[in-house]
């Protein structure tokens, strides 16, 4: 009730300055209510991390609102949604025709899974993106093929700097304590050798976490491309060396993968209850875990070692693969248009907005000088915030417009721009496989994996010969289903979008 109150007293507000000294005529004109013209409310998914709750939104919003109503004439819902409830919360927004404007995708609802869904708007109808989105095609450029499947505009990228590298995040304070060298760069085999070392130290700490472990994090030792939620699509294992889309869960590195998981369970590397909740994150910023997979770059280091200084510690970071921009590291953070938006045009034109006004971006990222942050002493555009308002997996606004937050130093942009000129960029960028016509097959291809990965990414199964003949029912399983069909049809989208391009589809 509160806010919407609040959201009243500013509308009535603005229009009295809007139409104050103007004659009747131009005032009943600026305040008439045809649809079209009522200010119209743009409700924005903001992901967070479980258990997050801001208790000043209303605050922000208004804020928001302040430059949004006369900008162009709208205002904004920001939607707060817990990471674990995000995939749910949007097929239940878009099946129930519920209040929904732009949608988060990446992350736990990556576009490949998006696509054959129904629950994004064609960007391209009526030529939306490029009347609405001036801003956003002269900012991506060729970014924005990665959005755009068979045609259709279906996303466009959120963030400016998309070259990651992947690897671990490691307390380094303990690291140090124990007299454990962690290098920059590593193997899979290094990393155990440390971890060994942590478990062999006696330090109360867990050495690694797989959660649940239905997500494979494998994703962060080896340089394949994805396709579909969980490689149901399959996977190109590396670019660099040819194009052909493979059964991932077929391959030696996950056969690897998984005899290694049950050898850290068996000795004692990986502990936890697999029915554990508790995110890895928490773990890690409670000084309860010691490292755990992530993507690295400033931004995202920047953001970790804010965390880490609240809590006493520092963060380390081992780089198992090396900084590339793929369509993945593009898709990781995108925004898309909900099919069911009343108007997909208010929608682009809030993003337009909010790549182009710094302000807005700002307390989209940060909340409220006062409230939620501070400047630092002696600056203008480094802040320090109080984490009351923290919306970890939210990507908006143009970076290099936008405050830097504490650790970051007056070079950070610099420290980006180095990054992603030095990354690779994969051949496959731009490509993103159709899934319309499999949507059958990629709901059993998905029920089959939630069933299995867990129990081999987890270390579960009784022995060595045990997970290898669960691995290989698994398989056979998943051929049943018609993934190998999936994988063909991939293959024949992805030779013929190479075709397209002109890039050469090298095979093995």
């Amino acid at each position: 009730m509160k806010k919407e109150i609040h959201k009243t007293i500013l509308k009535i507000g603005l229009l009295a300055v809007l139409t104050a000294g103007t004659g009747l005529k131009e005032a009943n004109a600026a305040i008439q209510t045809d649809k079209a013209k009522e200010p119209y409310e743009v409700a924005v998914q903001m992901v967070v991390l479980p258990g997050t709750e801001i208790q000043n939104e209303a605050d922000i919003e208004e804020a928001i609102d302040a430059i949004t109503l006369p900008a162009i004439n709208c205002t904004v819902d920001l939607q707060f949604i817990w990471i674990s409830e995000l995939p749910n919360t949007t097929n239940l927004a878009i099946a129930g025709n519920e209040k929904i404007d732009l949608i988060h995708v990446g992350t736990v609802q990556p576009l490949s899974s998006l696509v054959g869904a129904d629950i994004l708007y064609d960007m391209n109808t009526d030529d939306l993106l490029q009347k609405h989105g001036q801003e956003l095609v002269s900012l991506y450029g060729k970014l924005l093929e990665s959005g755009n499947v068979n045609g259709r505009q279906l996303a466009i990228p959120a963030k400016q700097f998309n070259s990651e590298k992947k690897g671990f995040y490691y307390n380094k304070t303990i690291a140090e304590k124990l007299g454990i060298t962690v290098t920059d760069k590593g193997t899979l085999d290094d990393f155990e050798k440390v971890l060994y070392q942590v478990k062999a130290s006696g330090e109360d700490i867990m050495c690694y976490f797989v959660g649940g472990g239905d997500i494979n994090l494998m994703a962060w030792m080896v340089p394949y491309e994805a396709y579909g939620n969980e490689a149901a699509y399959g996977a190109v294992m590396d670019s660099s060396k040819d194009t052909v889309v493979e059964n991932l869960y077929a391959t030696e590195e996950y056969r690897d993968y998984v005899l290694r998981m049950y050898k850290w369970r068996q000795d004692g590397i990986i502990e936890k209850d697999p029915a554990d909740t508790t995110s890895g994150n928490e773990y890690q910023y409670t000084q309860r875990l010691f490292c755990g997979v992530g993507n690295y770059s400033p931004i995202q280091m920047n953001e970790n070692q804010h965390i880490a200084a609240e809590n006493g510690f520092e963060y380390g970071y081992m780089t198992m693969v090396e900084a590339q921009v793929t369509n993945s590291s593009v898709a990781e953070s995108m925004w898309g248009i909900a099919r069911n938006s009343e108007r997909p045009d208010k929608a682009m034109e809030f993003l337009n907005l909010l790549y182009s006004n710094a302000e807005v971006a700002n307390i989209m990222k940060y909340g409220l000088e006062g409230e939620n942050y501070n400047f630092v002493e002696g600056s203008d555009d480094i802040i320090e915030r109080n984490d009351s308002y923290f919306p970890m997996f939210y990507v908006g606004g143009n970076q290099r417009e936008m405050y830097l937050q504490t650790p970051a130093g007056e070079d950070f942009i610099e420290q980006c721009e180095a990054q992603e000129k030095e990354a690779k960029v994969s051949p496959l960028l731009g490509y993103t496989f159709d899934d319309t016509n499999y949507q059958t097959e990629a709901a059993v291809i998905g029920s089959v994996i939630s069933e299995y990965t867990p129990i081999l990414q987890n270390g579960l199964c009784g022995s060595e010969e045990e997970t290898i003949e669960y691995l290989d029912e698994f398989l056979a399983v998943l051929d049943a289903a018609g993934m190998n069909e999936v994988i063909e049809a991939n293959q024949a989208q992805l030779d013929a979008w190479l075709t397209d391009n002109s890039t050469p589809s090298v095979h093995k």
